[in-house]
This record gives C-alpha cells, structure tokens and sequence, in this order.
C-alpha cells in the first residue's frame, strides 16, 4: 500500500514529500497474519497544525481502537474471514486474553452477539473497499459491500467477515463525546 504525503513548501508551493510503502501495519497477536491495521496518519489536536510540521506522526506509534482527545485517525484495516478468529479467540488463555485486550483496546466478550463487540469514543466515518462485511451491532446487523459507507457514531458494534475472501475497510476516526467515556 502506497502512502502518499503533501505539503506546501516555504512559497506556498505544493510539492510530494513522501511516495512510500507503508509499512505501518500492525497485525493483531496471534490470530491471523492476514488481520493487520494500517495505521497511515493521526492527528492530536484540532485544528491540525499542519504548517509548522514535518514530522510522521504515524512513525513508531500504536493508535488503539480510539483517537486521542481532540484527535483523529486514518486507519485501513485487512479482515480476514473470521471463522479462525473466532476459534483461535473461543481457545485463548487468560494470559493470550489480557494481550489481546491490552494490544488492541477491544474488550473481549465471549458471551454477546460477538466477541469483539466494542465501543469507541468517537465518530468513525468507514468505506468498504474490497469483499463483504456485516456490521453487527446490539440489536441488528447488515450486510456491506464495496462502497458502502458507514457513518458510527459512538455505538457498541463489530465487524464480522463470514465470507471466504478478505475484506478490506477504509476508516477516518474523530474524537467525540458520546457521554460514556469510554477511553
């Protein structure tokens, strides 16, 4: 995946400051090498002060499943279908479980609709670029496609791939105020 970075140089001139590789995924322990986070840009402030920045905020930091106070986040993620997410989650050790949790910021719950049902304190704008997903949430859950979009404000929800093919999700992640403070 190609990241592409811009800036305006000291004239106000556009120039490309970065056409690299990323290699920012993060893949989740020990569940499936294909399950990764790609963590491409964050933010710690609003407005963002893009002027007098240079540096990658991105460079060395893990970004859990909720942006910073006043921050936000652009993340892609890779799902792998979840039948051995799943297994290798109904199998994990006390030990394996506090990893999990303390790696990913998601709590499990092995006994709720499913067992990565979480909830961010955030406004989480998503696209689905590649496969299928259901978005699964308290009461109901749907089906999305290539191009759907999904606008999750705050709710209790997970991602549940039940295809065969690798689902790729696009996502920009504000912080918000839900009222449950959930950090």
């Amino acid at each position: 995946m190609k990241r592409i970075i811009t800036k305006n140089d000291s004239e106000g001139k556009s120039y490309i400051v970065s056409t690299e590789i990323t290699n920012i995924d993060i893949p989740v322990p020990n569940i499936d090498d294909r399950f990764k986070f790609y963590n491409l840009w964050l933010t710690d402030s609003m407005p963002v002060d893009i002027k007098n920045s240079n540096d990658d905020p991105t460079l060395n930091q893990y970004i859990s499943t909720t942006p910073v106070d006043n921050g936000s986040f652009f993340r892609i993620v890779n799902y792998p279908p979840e039948r051995k997410l799943i297994e290798t989650l109904a199998a994990f050790t006390k030990e394996e479980i506090a990893t999990f949790e303390t790696t990913t910021g998601v709590k499990l719950k092995v006994g709720d609709r499913h067992p990565l049902i979480h909830m961010t304190e955030s406004i989480d704008f998503g696209v689905v670029l590649k496969g299928e997903i259901y978005l699964v949430l308290e009461k109901e859950e749907i089906l999305l496609r290539p191009f759907d979009t999904i606008i999750q404000r705050g709710t209790n929800h997970a991602w549940s791939n039940r295809s065969e093919e690798d689902c790729l999700v696009a996502y920009v992640l504000l912080d918000a105020n839900t009222g449950y403070n959930v950090k």
